[in-house]
């Protein structure tokens, strides 16, 4: 080999033996700016196909009698406006995919790549539209803000899914996908992240005209029974309703709308496409 190409070739094969013996290092937050949408279509369309076929755990909302078809068009259409509403510049290049799983499970949840899951039994806690508003605002607002890689990227185990995606191993992938669904499936962010998530989603819900406090009244309800399992993590339910209600009187927008709350939550219209869900 020519010095030149040894020169060449010298630091790929120094990366690759510092990938081997420092992913742990390697694949922090560093690691995870490495990676791309791409990168995360690939994750979230594995981890989807795995969740399809997990009927038993996951079994997804099945559209067959006309209420039933009401309601999830009407959960597609909510998620939808959130979507339109995003500037341009905040918003990944993927397609996303909203899934409604049939369980009395009080979470919700999102994975790289665009994947939005909601639960009925989430659903059926809500007494409007503003609140369902606020969820997804929530979930997408995880995705729109890459919330999840650092988060993968401080798992040891999650690591390993990382270097499966820069390695292009479609096999590897889909065994650790397998092996890691559950953790993925709960996989928790830090709390400045589970904060910006609040901020988006609040901003997302009054740019759809929703009342921008409906994710704050879901809370507050929550915080007086205690708190499900997609309100675990911190800061406390009584903390996020405080920063949200003062991020909506910092707005003169979204203070309008929270003030105009008969109007703005929608709990007609929420009555009439929750009518398939039986009521708690």
């Amino acid at each position: 080999m020519k010095a030149s190409h040894a020169k060449r070739y010298l630091p790929l094969a120094l990366c690759a033996v510092l990938l081997t013996r420092c992913s742990c290092d390697f694949f922090g937050t560093t690691g995870a700016l490495l990676i791309s949408e791409n990168d995360e279509s690939k994750l979230g369309l594995e981890f989807d196909k795995q969740l399809h076929d997990s009927t038993a755990t996951y079994p997804v909302y099945v559209a067959n009698t006309p209420d039933r078809i009401a309601f999830d068009n009407y959960v597609q259409s909510i998620a939808h406006e959130i979507l339109v509403a995003i500037p341009k510049a905040d918003k990944p290049g993927y397609e996303f995919k909203i899934t409604i799983i049939d369980k009395d499970v009080e979470n919700a949840f999102a994975v790289p790549g665009g994947y939005v899951y909601i639960y009925t039994g989430i659903i059926k806690k809500m007494r409007n539209e503003s609140e369902l508003t606020g969820v997804l605002g929530h979930e997408i607002a995880h995705v729109t803000q890459h919330h999840y890689r650092d988060a993968m990227a401080k798992d040891a185990a999650l690591s390993l899914i990382l270097q499966a995606l820069l390695g292009n191993d479609a096999g590897q992938l889909t065994q650790l996908i397998a092996s890691n669904f559950a953790t993925l499936a709960q996989l928790k962010v830090s709390r400045d992240n589970e904060s910006e998530a609040d901020f988006y989603g609040t901003k997302y819900t009054g740019a759809v005209g929703r009342n921008p406090l409906g994710i704050a009244t879901l809370f507050s309800r929550f915080d007086a029974g205690g708190p499900p399992s997609w309100l675990s993590t911190h800061p406390a339910p009584v903390n996020r309703v405080a920063d949200v209600q003062a991020e909506v009187d910092g707005s003169a927008t979204l203070k309008a709308l929270a003030a105009d709350s008969a109007r703005t939550d929608f709990t007609a219209n929420f009555d009439l496409n929750t009518k398939a869900l039986p009521k708690n």
